[in-house]
């Protein structure tokens, strides 16, 4: 449903980590899209893209998350 809504695009990605307000902003250029990902209270070790619209978030306890980007 979202390839009908947004074109397909593989060109995600990190453009920033705000560690202060707790958020991974991410940015598909190609589609003039900039989104702000709240990765939660536990202390981020790291992000990245793992899918089409997915970024998983690494937490310093070991645990992930991942997150749809266009939900």
């Amino acid at each position: 449903m979202l390839d009908k809504l947004f074109p397909r695009s593989e060109h995600f990605s990190i453009k920033a980590i705000d560690h202060q307000s707790k958020l991974a902003i991410v940015e598909d250029k190609e589609l003039g899209l900039e989104l702000s990902l709240s990765w939660g209270n536990k202390e981020l070790k790291s992000a990245e893209i793992v899918g089409q619209y997915e970024l998983r978030f690494l937490y310093t306890d070991g645990s992930e998350r991942i997150v749809q980007i266009l939900s």
